[in-house]
This record gives structure tokens, C-alpha cells and sequence, in this order.
């Protein structure tokens, strides 16, 4: 079934430039593949010091997961509100603005997603030790960015927005 409501140009541009890091984290891992020695660290405790080994197969866990995750978000972002799980009733009167606010969120995350994903595979790669501040923000921007979301989402429900 087509859906009555086309994803608008933000979202399909953020959409675009989250497939565009999911692309750029596989062409980089398939380069450096050779490169890689063939036993890396593979976990790091809180004072960036490896504490687990692996085999460099291991380095294509991230990038499988950074495709999956984000086709699912982006057929979830094509679903139409009545086969979306809300926990408000939807004004379907308002269908067209909730399912918007619904997108834009889906849209963010997807990114926000590829961005988390990308740079943890980069350090891989480079076998340098992220700053775990870097994984703090990324947490509590995509809180924020659900958050907000739903919030932008249930006013659109109740007309006030």
C-alpha cells in the first residue's frame, strides 16, 4: 500500500547522509582490511586500556549492525500512523502533522545512530581510544532528540502545536 504521506525533503536528506556514513563505515573498514593486524583489541575499559582481543573478522560486527539498524529505522519511518504503537490516542484529524514530528524524530535518530556507529568503527580502525565523553553526549542527544519528539508529537495530537 502507498503511503498517502511522502516523506518530506528534511527527511529524506537526513535519511540520505545517515546511508552516506553507513556507506563511507564499509568502504573505510574494506581499505583497511589488509591493514589490520590480525589479532586487535577489541574492548576498552574506562581508562582506555584494551581489556578484550579478537580476531580482525570482528571488525565488521559494527558495520552490519549500522545497516541494520538503519533499515530499520528507515522502514519505520515509511509505516503510516495507524500502523504505529502510540501511547495517545491519534487525532487522525491531525494525522498529517503527528506523523511528520514522528518522522522528523525517526529521521534524527537514524542519523544520530550512523553518527555513533561510524565513529566507534573509526576507532577501530585507528586503534585510538574514543573519549568517553564522546559517548555520554551522543546518549544524551539522542534522549534529547526522543524526547522531544514524542513531546512535539503529542502536542501535534492535541492541536496546540
Amino acid at each position: 500500500m502507498k503511503n498517502k504521506f511522502p516523506l518530506t525533503r528534511f527527511q529524506r536528506w537526513m535519511e540520505r547522509a545517515a546511508w552516506l556514513l553507513v556507506a563511507a563505515t564499509v568502504i573505510s573498514t574494506a581499505f583497511r582490511w589488509n591493514t589490520l593486524p590480525k589479532v586487535m583489541a577489541i574492548h576498552y575499559d574506562v581508562y582506555g586500556v584494551a581489556d578484550d582481543w579478537g580476531g580482525r573478522w570482528i571488525i565488521w560486527i559494527l558495520p552490519v549492525l549500522l545497516a541494520v539498524c538503519c533499515s530499520l529505522v528507515s522502514a519505520s519511518a515509511r509505516l503510516n500512523l495507524s500502523s504505529l504503537s502510540l501511547p495517545f490516542q491519534p487525532n487522525m484529524e491531525r494525522e498529517l502533522f503527528i506523523l511528520r514530528a514522528i518522522r522528523d524524530m525517526l529521521c534524527v535518530v537514524n542519523l544520530e545512530c550512523a553518527v555513533l556507529f561510524s565513529v566507534l568503527q573509526a576507532e577501530m580502525l585507528t586503534e585510538k581510544n574514543l573519549t568517553l565523553w564522546f559517548l555520554w553526549v551522543m546518549a544524551g542527544v539522542t534522549v534529547a532528540t526522543v524526547v522531544f519528539g514524542c513531546w512535539r508529537a503529542w502536542t501535534c495530537n492535541q492541536g496546540t502545536l
